[in-house]
């Protein structure tokens, strides 16, 4: 069972690029509609591509385990629940931020290519034993479709994209409610 990893990793490249690039601009003509500044959806762009990168490079750091894009996702909660805070009603900030949310999650996501070429390279991706060989930490106990090539991956998957979602969303939430309602702890 050999898979041809320059390939994947190709795959994956071009994946993000066009995940990247293709992706941001219709997020960025939703930060200039929230920003009231239609004209600058180049600006955002950019910046959006700026951010990609950073979330591709982080990806990599970590291995291929987006542990260290979700604390990631605090930065961008504090980033936009302050950018956000007196610029546009609740509704319009936390559905800006739901959509930079997942388009920062697009390089875990690029990683479900892994299992797919895995599975054409001739791994049985829904083998146990297969995914101890191929890599996958026997260590965790996992039940049965996590700890398969296949089901490893969707999961780490699912997880980066909930948890960024949450953490991003929910500080955005927390940081443009009316000073009225403040919060206190008990």
């Amino acid at each position: 069972m050999e898979m041809p990893m320059d390939f994947v990793v190709i795959a994956i490249v071009i994946a993000n690029l066009l995940a990247g690039f293709g992706f941001a601009f219709p997020v960025s003509k939703v930060f200039a509609k929230v920003a009231g500044k239609p004209e600058k959806v180049f600006r955002y762009y950019v910046m959006l591509i700026g951010v990609y990168l950073l979330e591709s490079i982080v990806l990599m750091i970590g291995m291929g385990i987006p542990v260290l894009n979700v604390v990631l996702a605090f930065l961008w909660g504090v980033v936009f629940g302050t950018w956000l805070r007196k610029r546009t009603s609740r509704s319009e900030a936390l559905s800006t931020s739901y959509w930079f949310s997942l388009y920062s999650s697009l390089p875990a996501i690029s990683f479900i290519l892994v299992p797919v070429f895995a599975g054409l390279g001739g791994w049985n991706i829904l083998s146990s034993s297969a995914a101890s060989g191929f890599g996958i930490p026997q260590f965790l106990y996992l039940p049965w479709p996590l700890n398969t090539i296949l089901g490893f991956y969707v999961a780490v998957m699912v997880v980066a994209v909930f948890l960024k979602t949450v953490i991003t969303v929910g500080e955005v939430n927390l940081l443009i409610r009316p000073e009225e309602e403040s919060v206190t702890l008990l």
